[in-house]
């Protein structure tokens, strides 16, 4: 998990964000006329977020654009650790 910067434009799916100290995790989502979204959570509360609104969110890593997932360990389990004598 890594702590971004959204808006309206760049919410996803998933989100966590804390409102009202509060933590969220966005559920669903539409579009507004003005520009902004209406969130939902998953225990049913919603939020209008302002088209111009600023807030702080953890999102995983794996859903970040240019995220390559690190490969396993071609010798992982050939690896012996060296007996103390």
């Amino acid at each position: 998990m890594v702590a971004i910067e959204i808006t309206a434009a760049t919410v996803k799916r998933g989100d966590q964000l804390v409102v009202g100290g509060r933590p969220y995790t966005v559920c669903d989502m539409s579009a507004l006329a003005s520009g902004g979204k209406l969130l939902r959570f998953h225990g049913g509360e919603s939020f209008h977020m302002g088209c111009f609104t600023v807030l702080w969110a953890s999102r995983h890593i794996s859903q970040l654009p240019g995220f390559i997932p690190p490969r396993a360990r071609r010798y992982e389990g050939t690896r012996h650790q060296r007996a103390t004598r």
